[in-house]
């Protein structure tokens, strides 16, 4: 770690107390502080409670020898950009190459004139402040990096929900369930160990489910009876029609999109639509947004129904193990409840959309609040 201060630390390794005189007094006297270690197991201590910013290491000691505190020193993430000069008074060109192999930055005879010996570690403090500057720069810019993707990212997020709401709002949806639905998905991914950009893809992803129906007639979508077979055979059109608008893109999230507004309606016995998909041929996320969107839709109140209760609508989502929802995402879902209750706590319904409030309320007295919800989202 670099020193705030202008002194810089020179810690000196060497089992010899003379040469810690030594150096205590050559290097004092040009201002330097020094501390002094007696051997290789007291200079990772010393280094442990407070990294130099430049180590004098003698070649010959006891129990670990120069070469071997310098391998250990320079094959620590933590301290291998600590400069590190061996003393020894065998000067070999032998010595002078294993060194340079094992990563010490000089080399110093112990006989070197004090001239020498401070020349050598101005220098090397020099490159050290340059290599810390650098570092520095680098881990500021790494974090800005960061700090500016994330924005991006949850500017690009808002940006979907907003967009998707447009759509939603023509039906009876609002902006929660689409924020709700996509961190419900996340959550259920996560917990399946899909990988971080899988999951990141399917929370971008998920709001664009719906995106078809902005295709779908408003004598249809808004329609507040029970839709007759052809009408529901054009309702059904709004995942093709998602698909189709989605379709193409070199976005990846754009493109899992396309995928799950074709299969979210799919059902693992293959009683779904558009394709009667059956089983794994319904793509994970396609699954995985099927039984969040569900849920949401259960639990959440319309202008039509009060929501049901967290326990009726797990009571209603276990009837379709494994006929409406794949069992491996059911048993991901309800083993991270309090996760999924957290979300719904987060993103509170707004105001409810006014659209089919009056129409539900004058026209659909015929039907129970269950038969509601799941006519007018298209569940069962």
């Amino acid at each position: 770690m670099k020193k705030d201060h202008a002194v810089a630390d020179i810690l000196v390794v060497d089992d010899d107390p003379s040469i810690h005189h030594m150096m205590g007094r050559i290097l004092g006297r040009s201002g330097y502080n020094v501390v002094v270690a007696h051997g290789g197991r007291e200079a990772f201590d010393k280094i442990a409670e407070s990294p130099p910013d430049l180590i004098l290491l003698d070649l010959s000691m006891p129990m670990l020898d120069g070469f071997e505190v310098a391998t250990h020193l320079k094959s620590n993430p933590e301290t291998r950009e600590i400069p590190i000069i061996l003393t020894t008074g065998l000067d070999t060109s032998q010595n002078h190459v294993k060194a340079l192999d094992t990563g010490i930055n000089d080399f110093l005879s112990k006989t070197s004139e004090p001239e020498e010996i401070l020349a050598r570690i101005r220098s090397h403090l020099k490159v050290k402040k340059l290599n810390d500057q650098l570092s520095n720069y680098r881990s500021s810019l790494e974090k800005t990096v960061v700090r500016k993707t994330a924005q991006l990212k949850n500017a690009s997020l808002e940006i979907i929900w907003r967009l998707t709401a447009a759509s939603e709002y023509r039906d009876n949806e609002t902006g929660a369930h689409i924020k709700r639905m996509s961190h419900y998905s996340a959550a259920i991914a996560r917990k399946m160990g899909l990988a971080p950009k899988t999951i990141e893809t399917i929370l971008y992803a998920a709001p664009l489910h719906d995106i078809g129906k902005i295709g779908i007639p408003d004598e249809i979508l808004l329609k507040p009876d029970k839709l007759n077979p052809k009408e529901w055979e054009i309702m059904k059109l709004h995942t093709i029609i998602g698909a189709n608008i989605l379709k193409g893109s070199k976005i990846g999230f754009v493109s899992m999109g396309a995928m799950i507004a074709m299969t979210h309606h799919e059902k693992w016995d293959g009683s779904g639509y558009p394709n009667g998909l059956k089983g794994r041929k319904i793509p994970l996320a396609g699954r995985i947004v099927a039984l969040a969107d569900v849920f949401d839709a259960l639990t959440s109140k319309r202008p039509y129904k009060e929501a049901f209760s967290i326990k009726k609508s797990h009571q209603i989502i276990k009837q379709g193990h494994g006929k409406h929802f794949d069992p491996d995402v059911l048993d991901a879902f309800f083993s991270i409840q309090d996760e999924i209750l957290n979300i719904k706590e987060t993103y509170q319904d707004e105001q409810p959309s006014p659209l089919l409030c009056m129409d539900h309320m004058l026209n659909n007295g015929q039907n129970t609040a269950f038969e509601c919800i799941l006519i007018e989202r298209n569940i069962y």
